[in-house]
Order: C-alpha cells, then structure tokens, then sequence
C-alpha cells in the first residue's frame, strides 16, 4: 500500500496477484528430405516410422518437431531452413537437432534432384552453421540408406508412370554421399549416425538390406526401428544428458514433466 496523499491518513490498497508462467517443453528438431517427412510411419502399410518412435521415448519430456520435406535436396533444404524458425538467434530450449539430407542430393547426374557430391558438402557446412546459430543445440547428422537398385527402378516405374528401367539412384552413390556426409560431420564437430552401416549397405548381397527398404530407397519398418535404436544408442552415449531420464530417481536425462498423478491425491 502507498500513502494517499501526505496529509491524509487514508491509504491506496495495491493488490498483486502472482501469475504462474507456462512451462515451455523441450523441443527436438528433425530436418531433412521425405525419409524425415515419412518418419511418423507408412500409412499404406500401417508401419511405424523412426520419428514417431523417437516422439514416444520423449512422451511428457520433448515436443519432436519433424521438418522433413519429401523430394528436397541440400539446395531446396537451405533455401527453406531459416524460414522454419523464429526470428530471434540462440534459443535455448532445443535439445538436439537431426539433419537427414542426401538421398536425393546423390540421384544420378543430369537427374533434376541431383546436387554434386563437393556442392552438397558445402550445403550440408551451411546447413549446419545455421542450425547451429538459431538453437545452440548439438547437431546429428545421418548418412543417406543404403540402395535396392533393383526394386528402386520398379518402384520409379510406378512413381513416374513411365517404363524407364534405370533406376536414379545407386548403393555406390548412397556410399559416396555418405562418406561425404561423415568427412562434414568430423570437420564441424558434429556427431553423425551412419544409416548405410547401421542398415547393411555394406553387405555384398543386397537381400540382406532390402528387407529394411519398403520400395529399395524408403525405409521399411525394420529399417526405421534400427535407425531409431541407432540414435538412441548415440545419444544415450555421446549426450546421456539428453537422453529419456529412466525413471524418476535418475539423476541424468530428461525426466517426465509434472508429478506423477498418484502423488497428486
């Protein structure tokens, strides 16, 4: 309260009220092409995808914000990436960020999508800094999937309505992009899971990594559960303070917001 007036033995009554702020939830921010876009899962096959995987382990801890946009290559990606923020520079409250970029960067020369193998470094350096200056936040990077060839250049077939036979993207280009993609991880100081290991590129017979590619480039269902359990090994490992606290007793991690309801009654 506050004197009316000095010659007056009246008083002003302020009355405050205390207004509890919103909780603003973590965020994990997830950008790349339609192996992004489709991580929620394969509606036609009813499949469960690696994002929607990664958004159930953080339920009540982060909002997974999925920025994948299908068909995009570097080029496209970083015209569009600073857009996807506020404006503002340095927020705080993103725990990491993916970038998932290449399959289409790597499709055959003269292909529309295709973005030489040096040019698509320097976008993926670019594409980094950026992230890098809007959220301060770690930054993974993933490696193209390895290729089915074969079941690829049918399912082009049926994409593009044509009978063209050679398919526009190849295992030893998904292997050149990605050895790329390792050497812009290791001179920027970031992290990179390699999906064409984690899913067998390497294997001499490609039956045994086309049963992790639904159409021979998307991911299957088994392909997106190893990719979701690389990450989680990743960051369980290299950031374990961002990773799901494993209970409330945890001392690491990010534990489950609010209390739980049987403490509550």
């Amino acid at each position: 309260y506050i004197p009316a007036s000095s010659s007056s033995a009246s008083f002003i009554i302020i009355i405050t009220t205390m207004v509890a702020l919103p909780r603003i939830r973590p965020t994990i921010f997830l950008f790349g092409d339609s192996l992004t876009q489709q991580g929620w899962g394969w509606v036609p096959t009813r499949s469960v995808g690696w994002v929607s995987l990664l958004a159930s382990s953080y339920t009540r801890r982060a909002d997974v914000l999925n920025r994948g946009f299908s068909g995009y290559n570097t080029r496209m990606a970083l015209d569009v990436l600073p857009r996807l923020f506020a404006e503002k520079s340095g927020d705080s409250n993103t725990l990491f960020c993916t970038v998932y970029l290449g399959a289409n960067d790597m499709a055959v020369p003269g292909d529309r999508q295709h973005v030489p193998v040096e040019e698509y470094k320097e976008h993926l350096k670019k594409i980094v800094d950026i992230v890098r200056e809007k959220t301060n936040a770690p930054v993974i990077l993933m490696t193209p999937p390895p290729v089915d060839e074969a079941a690829w250049g049918e399912a082009e077939k049926v994409y593009n309505g044509t009978d063209f036979t050679e398919p526009s993207r190849t295992n030893e280009l998904s292997r050149l992009y990605g050895m790329a993609c390792k050497e812009v991880a290791g001179e920027n100081e970031c992290h990179v899971l390699d999906v064409f290991a984690l899913l067998g590129g390497d294997n001499k017979s490609q039956q045994e990594f086309a049963k992790h590619l639904r159409d021979g480039l998307h991911l299957s269902q088994s392909g997106n559960i190893l990719l979701f359990e690389g990450l989680m090994e990743l960051i369980e490992k290299e950031y374990p303070h961002l990773a799901p606290a494993t209970d409330d007793t945890s001392t690491t991690g990010i534990p489950q917001e609010e209390k739980d309801w049987s403490e509550l009654c």
